[in-house]
């Protein structure tokens, strides 16, 4: 369930965590990590709007209409694959960087979720050509700008799900079902 009613009024995630924790969080979370920090609310839309870009290619991205809504469009996908126990949602934008989050629920209502981006799975490569056709940008310049796009291993994907499940109960103090050994719930 997104958002919990009240009569005509949600409860949003600005109700249960103050701005200025959310900005102070993604800071944090930007410098520890390296990635793009985000919280998104469960309409989809970043709640607050800092940004710190984990590598030169994500702002051309995200700066293209179709960048938003085509390779950052996982978000909503993440959204729906949620579950008030907790599970990171794991999962990769079209240009092939890892989108990891941890849902963020009150009273079984799912008002968002606290995560970053920005990065390449171990394992994976940039799809260049879907970032082209997205950013209008060659081949050649889009290989240039992603050499030094960091890396995420599966043990560092799993930290980092401990990691904000201990700052979502530090900053709301009622994270729902916390577990240190939670599943990770990928979307493909």
């Amino acid at each position: 369930m997104s958002g919990q009613n009240r009569g005509n009024a949600m409860l949003t995630l600005t109700e249960i965590i103050p701005w200025e924790k959310m900005v102070a969080y993604e800071k944090e979370f930007n410098e520890r990590t390296g990635l793009n920090s985000c919280i998104i609310d469960q309409t989809g839309q970043r709640v607050t709007a800092y940004r710190n870009w984990a590598n030169p290619l994500c702002p051309l991205i995200r700066g293209e209409t179709k960048g938003s809504t085509c390779t950052c469009s996982k978000v909503r996908e993440m959204l729906e694959a949620a579950r008030p126990e907790g599970d990171m949602v794991i999962s990769t934008c079209e240009a092939g960087m890892i989108i990891l989050g941890i849902p963020v629920y009150k009273d079984g209502f799912l008002l968002g979720i606290m995560g970053g981006c920005g990065m390449l799975p171990e394992d994976g490569e940039l799809n260049a050509l879907a970032v082209s056709i997205t950013t209008g940008l060659s081949i050649s310049r889009i290989k240039l700008l992603c050499r030094d796009i960091g890396r995420i291993n599966a043990k560092e994907t799993k930290a980092l799900g401990q990691y904000l499940r201990r700052r979502l109960k530090d900053i709301t103090g009622t994270f729902q079902n916390l577990q240190e050994d939670s599943n990770e719930r990928g979307i493909r």
